[in-house]
């Protein structure tokens, strides 16, 4: 079980927020394979550009997205997926936080599943994050190298 309070905030790549890396998972060669992040979300902002992942993003709070030019509302709990390269911005009526799953496309798939803090388990993930009235369960599934 991963609590976010253990983890240091660092700044996003672009500087318009900041995250705490959870965990993350790298190849031989140190490309990220996986990544869990938890955003600390101040302030209507543009999301850095992950080329060559794809992202799961799971608000805690109420958020609005647009990616590549479409609004998507999302409520707590509701996910989103994308891919790293789309042009993404949040635009925030109150400060929230998002739980961030990435997966380098073509070798890793993810699933979160989020249950309430004092329900039981639904079975082995990858990694559980502690938001506090709900963990979240990822699981992260690696296609071997052909």
């Amino acid at each position: 079980m991963l609590d976010p309070a253990a983890f240091d905030p660092v700044p996003w790549a672009n500087g318009a927020g900041t995250t705490r890396e959870l965990a993350v998972a790298r190849d031989a060669e140190g490309q990220t394979l996986w990544r869990v992040s938890l955003a600390d979300l101040d302030q209507s902002a543009s999301f850095s550009s992950v080329p060559g992942l794809d992202r799961i993003f799971t608000p805690l709070g109420s958020v609005r997205l647009t990616i590549d030019g479409t609004t998507v509302d999302l409520t707590a709990g509701e996910q989103v997926r994308f891919p790293g390269e789309a042009v993404v911005a949040v635009v925030l009526s109150r400060p929230t936080r998002a739980l961030n799953v990435m997966t380098r496309r073509g070798r890793c798939v993810a699933q979160v599943a989020l249950r309430p803090a004092d329900a039981p388990a639904r079975g082995e993930g990858t990694v559980s994050v502690d938001l506090g009235e709900r963990i979240a369960e990822v699981r992260v599934t690696i296609a071997p190298r052909l």
